[in-house]
């Protein structure tokens, strides 16, 4: 039986500016991505269809925050901007 949930971990502790790792999110549909840490910059969240071209989803977050999405592609990636402290982001998907 296939998961209905996926945990992802889009930034641990992030400290330096820097694009993370992309997540493959083609079986879930909905989620949120919790951002937490105390922290000077943002997190960008960023869909692809194909695992090369990049595209925005919404506005970064630049404070701990808990965003609802809909996850209507293939892959998804936290771009950080970071000027001072940690940032954490954590994706939780569903079906």
């Amino acid at each position: 039986m296939e998961p209905t949930h996926l945990k992802a971990i889009l930034a641990n502790a992030v400290g330096a500016t820097a694009t993370q790792s992309q997540h493959d999110i083609s079986d879930f549909k909905y989620g949120s991505v919790q951002v937490t840490g105390t922290f000077v910059g943002s997190v960008q969240l960023q869909i692809s269809s194909d695992g090369t071209t990049w595209v925005n989803l919404g506005a970064a977050i630049a404070a701990p925050a808990l965003t609802e999405l809909d996850l209507y592609s293939r892959y998804i990636r936290a771009d950080v901007t970071w000027t001072s402290g940690s940032i954490t982001a954590v994706l939780i998907a569903k079906r």
